[in-house]
């Protein structure tokens, strides 16, 4: 059956709005119920689309945020927020087909997350990490268990702790400096540790340097029995451990005072080890 002039205005306008949210398999169950009902009016049409699985699979993160407490969104809010997220993603340099699609975003939306919070987590995790070195990657995959490909996943996803992401992406930048700097794989327990004490970049850099330079002091000799630890070298080096601190003082010591006695060596001194003053 033809729509008339009013039914076919009224198609249209439904059809264009339903285009925009990707809905277009829902065309011919506008055209029927024009028919069957001789409604012209598009707000009326737009009601009983809403209650179709087609439209409430669509939009289905405002269900969820319904039943969460959350404002639901209009139409319009909804796609804006889709919008903001791919154009911000793009904008990160994440490649063509990843968190893109409106299935994509459903979970940031039933989470209540803003583009501004979308991007801070990029920027905080994944691009922390990303752009660093290939160690920071590598000591993700090794503290964590998370590989490169499954970064971006990782850090994006809304059912994890943002802080606790955070916390491991710098735990990683920290043993990626312990590994490349002094040759030492430390564990995830030891890297949060220094990252909880507020340790830095490029304090993480310097410590590690200087546990690297002062192997010979860690070493014991025959007379001194065990070496010091790598736990204890840590600890010492970013003053978290006060007893090793006082160790490798008293081993500094002591084999300057042989030095200087003429007795054939001094491994470094409590002044030249970099956190131990």
């Amino acid at each position: 059956m033809a729509l008339n002039q009013s039914q076919q205005s009224a198609y249209d306008i439904v059809t264009d709005t339903l285009r925009s949210y990707g809905l277009e398999g829902l065309d011919s169950f506008v055209t029927d119920y024009i028919t069957r009902f001789e409604t012209v009016n598009p707000d009326s049409l737009m009601v009983e689309i809403r209650k179709q699985p087609e439209y409430q699979q669509r939009f289905s993160a405002n269900e969820a945020r319904r039943k969460a407490g959350l404002t639901v969104l209009s139409e319009s809010e909804y796609l804006a927020l889709e919008r903001g997220y791919a154009q911000m993603l793009r904008a990160s340099g994440m490649p063509t087909g990843f968190y893109d699609s409106p299935e994509d975003f459903t979970n940031f939306i039933t989470n209540d997350v803003s583009v501004a919070e979308l991007n801070s987590r990029i920027e905080q995790g994944y691009l922390a990490v990303t752009m660093s070195n290939p160690e920071v990657v590598r000591q993700m995959k090794e503290l964590y268990g998370i590989s490169e490909s499954q970064l971006a996943a990782y850090f994006l996803d809304p059912n994890k702790a943002v802080p606790t992401l955070m916390r491991q992406a710098e735990s990683a930048q920290i043993a990626a400096q312990g590994r490349l700097l002094a040759g030492q794989q430390i564990s995830a327990a030891q890297a949060e540790e220094l990252a909880q004490a507020g340790v830095t970049q490029d304090q993480a850099r310097a410590g590690f340097a200087a546990i690297q330079q002062a192997q010979g002091l860690f070493t014991g000799t025959l007379e001194e029995g065990e070496n010091i630890s790598q736990q204890e070298q840590i600890g010492a080096i970013f003053g978290t451990n006060a007893a090793a601190q006082q160790r490798i003082r008293q081993r500094a010591r002591r084999r300057q005072a042989r030095f200087e006695e003429g007795g054939g060596f001094a491994a470094g001194t409590e002044g030249e080890i970099a956190g131990i003053q």
